[in-house]
Formats: structure tokens, C-alpha cells, sequence
């Protein structure tokens, strides 16, 4: 069976272990039970035939790595030459590179792709892609998601059967926008702690006014009112959000379907986590603390409509929270209830959508603030904030992708891929959020 580097320095390892386990039965140095003696000489000799392939594979690994290293360096073109389609490409590469195209473009991918371990039932693969700075898996899943099952297989023994297809290229300019989600709304900040500390606003009484000219040395005269503004330190643990899917060695030496299977599927179930722990996120455990659980305003259902209600919600983010609303957070259900109210319903006869035509063309409004749609959002409640102000995410790591075996997947030529992410959710003024109910 063949064997990689870091195998043989394991096996190496394990053998001395072995050989040491015997030798601590005798503290004096003189091994005494002759089949001890045999043993340790017998797991030495294994040491010297793993060494010596040891140094053949290292050879191996090193003129690999000079090949790889040789074919980027001359790929790349002479100082001063410009490829054809080269400024449009060097402008693409300026642009974020996705987590699974940096997966399938990785040394360690690469290289083992070369040396065909993903080809071969008997290779044991195992190992990490550390992405580039500044990459987080919560920034990735914003495309059009295919279909997937719980085992991603192909449908052939050398290919990824539908994953593989042919390329089109659409002579179509398509003038739709992407949809909003919550992650849009939320800041990004980098840290390097797995604790993050911050000033929480607990009240805030602005006694600010007019304040006439002192006509006397005592008294209230001239006196200028104080304003109340209290704050408490507050932290917030680092939390990490993980999922793993297994996949076939064929799929994983087909690299399109690994970088969509990457980009499309694992950072969208992150992504979707992420999501929940935001907005209704416990903070026990090995929970966020989310928007709804920090204190926020609260509209309660009445006799107002839902609509009213929402606007409400709006004044008390600016009113109460000095905010600056920018965004309704609701549940698809709900949104559906809003989008499709039409008038003239006390009558029996409908008229014309409230919220326009069906045609309508344009981003989804609500009294102003772009309406985002999440399950993630308990049903029949509602949430609108200042986003930008009122809150932060704080990305602790860069995200990694990492491939491996577990339980009995090597005996089935199979793998595991593995994303996940650590970060921080930090609400700094729970006033410049409304939870709205009954909806």
C-alpha cells in the first residue's frame, strides 16, 4: 500500500513508542527477558526499513514541490508581456477569491491530486487548507444553489457525472439584484481574542435645552442641565460554527464539483447557523447572543395592523434607540401575508395590491428600509434596527476547509470535508432595535 510522509513518520513514531513502553519495564538499562530483547530489536529493524523508505518519499515530496513550484513560476507571464485577456484577468484576481477556488487551487490539493491519492481505494488522505487573509466562510454563499444529496457521489467510476458540465456563456445582461440577506447588514470586524470586550449603553436621558445667560453667582441661574448616559463592559465569547459532509474520492479529484460543493452547500448551512444565532441566539452555552434576547423595544400586537405596527417599531429605533433604521428582518411566511394584501378587503371585493403590482421591478421596501427575508426570524414576529450602528460580527480566525478520514470511510474510498468559522456577536445599543409581535 503506499505511503505518504506524514504516514511513515507516524508509523516511525508509533514503533518507537512501542520500543520505549518496553524499555521503562527495565530501569536499569539491561533488558533481562530475552522476548522483550527480541521485541525491542524486532520493532528496531522496522524503524530502519521505514527510515530508509522515509528518505525516499522525502525525496519524492521535495522534487514534487520543485516541479509544482517551477510550473507556477513559468506560467505566469515575462515582466512587461501581457497575455491576451490579461488585464481583465489580473482585474478578476483583485477581487476576493472564493474558499472552494482556493481549496482546488491549494499546494496540498495539488499535490496530492498529482500523485493520484484521490484515484486509489487504498490512499488515506488527511489534510487543512488554511485560506487567505481576509477570507471568512460567512462572505460565500450568495450564488444560485444546486441540487445535493447527504453522499455526494458521481454518477460514473471517472467522472462527477452531472456535476460536471458544459460550459455556457449567456450573451444575456441579467438586471435583477441580488437578494439582501441579514449577514449584508451586519459589520465585519477582524480580532485576534477569543474574548471580546465592549461598552454596552444601559441608559441614555438627553437633557440637553436652551439654557439663558447666569444673572446671579448662587442658584439655578444659568445653570446647565446634566444628561444621563450610563455604560457597562460587557463581553462576548468567541463561538464556533461547524459542519462536515462526506464525499467520494472521485468526487474529491473532480475539482469544479468540489468548489461548488464548497461555495454552494457548506457555506450556505454556515451561513444559515450564523443567521440563527444572530437574531434569536441564547448566548448559553455555546450560543451567540442574539438581537431578540438583549433587551430590545418591544411592539406588542394591538389594534393596529401589522404595517402600523412595523412603523412603530421604526420610531422607537429612533425615538428610544437614536438610531437610524435600515432594515425590517421578517419571515418569508410573514412577508407573504404583507406582500399580498390588497384593497378594498373589508368589502369582499379585492382591488390593487398595496405593495404594488406583481410586475413591479425594484428593491422590497417597507416604509423605506429594504425588507430582508429569513427563516431564521421567529414566525409571526419581526425585527427592525439600526444594523449598522447597533451591532458588529467579529471574525476571530481565518476560516479553514479540512479533509479527512473518520470512523470507517477508508475502507469505503471515502472522505470527509470539513468548514467552519469562529466569531463574536456583539450588540452595543439593544434600544436601536424593535421586536415587533403578532404578525
Amino acid at each position: 500500500m503506499a505511503m505518504s510522509v506524514a504516514e511513515a513518520r507516524t508509523e516511525i513514531k508509533s514503533l518507537f513508542e512501542k520500543a520505549d513502553l518496553i524499555e521503562k519495564k527495565y530501569p536499569n538499562g539491561e533488558i533481562t527477558d530475552n522476548q522483550d530483547l527480541q521485541e525491542v530489536q524486532r520493532l528496531l529493524n522496522e524503524v530502519d526499513g521505514l527510515e530508509a523508505k522515509l528518505a525516499t518519499l522525502e525525496d519524492t515530496e521535495v522534487r514534487r514541490n520543485r516541479i509544482l513550484s517551477g510550473m507556477d513560476r513559468y506560467n505566469k507571464p515575462a515582466p512587461g508581456a501581457t497575455l491576451p485577456g490579461q488585464q481583465a484577468k489580473e482585474i478578476q484576481d483583485a477581487q476576493f477569491i472564493s474558499p472552494g477556488d482556493q481549496f482546488i487551487k491549494s499546494r496540498e490539493y495539488r499535490e496530492l491530486k498529482l500523485a493520484g491519492h484521490f484515484n486509489s481505494s487504498l490512499a488515506r488522505v488527511q489534510f487543512a487548507i488554511n485560506l487567505k487573509d481576509g477570507t471568512s466562510l460567512v462572505m460565500w454563499s450568495r450564488q444560485m444553489q444546486q441540487e445535493s444529496k447527504a453522499l455526494l457521489r458521481g454518477s460514473s467510476a471517472t467522472s462527477g457525472g452531472g456535476f460536471v458540465v458544459n460550459e455556457h456563456l449567456s450573451g444575456l445582461v441579467d438586471i435583477r439584484q441580488r437578494e439582501l440577506t441579514l449577514l449584508d447588514l451586519i459589520p465585519r470586524v477582524p480580532t485576534e481574542s477569543d474574548t471580546v470586550e465592549y461598552v454596552k449603553e444601559d441608559t441614555f436621558t438627553n437633557a440637553a435645552a436652551a439654557v439663558a445667560e447666569a444673572s446671579a453667582t448662587t442658584g439655578t441661574s444659568g445653570l446647565k442641565p446634566e444628561s444621563t448616559l450610563a455604560y457597562s463592559v460587557a463581553t462576548a465569547p468567541v463561538r464556533t460554527i461547524a459542519h462536515w459532509i462526506p464525499i467520494t474520492n472521485r468526487m474529491l479529484a473532480d475539482a469544479p464539483a468540489i468548489r461548488g460543493t464548497i461555495n454552494g452547500r457548506l457555506l450556505l448551512g454556515v451561513d444559515l447557523a450564523l443567521e440563527s444565532e444572530i437574531i434569536t441566539g441564547a448566548g448559553t452555552g455555546e450560543h451567540l447572543s442574539g438581537i431578540l434576547g438583549s433587551g430590545t423595544n418591544l411592539i406588542v400586537s394591538g389594534t393596529d395592523s401589522i404595517m402600523d405596527r412595523i412603523f412603530k417599531g421604526r420610531t422607537a429605533v429612533r425615538v428610544t434607540g437614536k438610531g437610524r433604521p435600515n432594515a425590517c428582518v421578517l419571515h418569508p411566511n410573514d412577508w407573504q401575508g404583507i406582500r399580498l394584501a390588497r384593497t378594498n378587503v373589508a368589502t369582499g371585493t379585492l382591488g390593487d395590491y398595496l405593495m404594488g403590482p406583481p410586475s413591479q421591478v425594484g428593491a422590497v421596501t417597507l416604509w423605506g428600509m429594504p425588507v430582508v427575508e429569513s427563516e431564521a426570524e421567529t414566525e409571526n414576529t419581526g425585527l427592525v434596527g439600526d444594523f449598522s450602528m447597533g451591532c458588529s460580527l467579529f471574525d476571530r480566525e481565518q476560516s479553514a476547509i479540512r479533509v479527512g478520514t473518520i470512523d470507517d470511510q477508508f475502507v469505503r474510498n471515502m472522505q470527509t470535508i470539513l468548514a467552519e468559522l469562529r466569531a463574536a456577536f456583539v450588540v452595543f445599543r439593544p434600544t436601536m432595535f424593535s421586536r415587533i409581535t403578532g404578525i
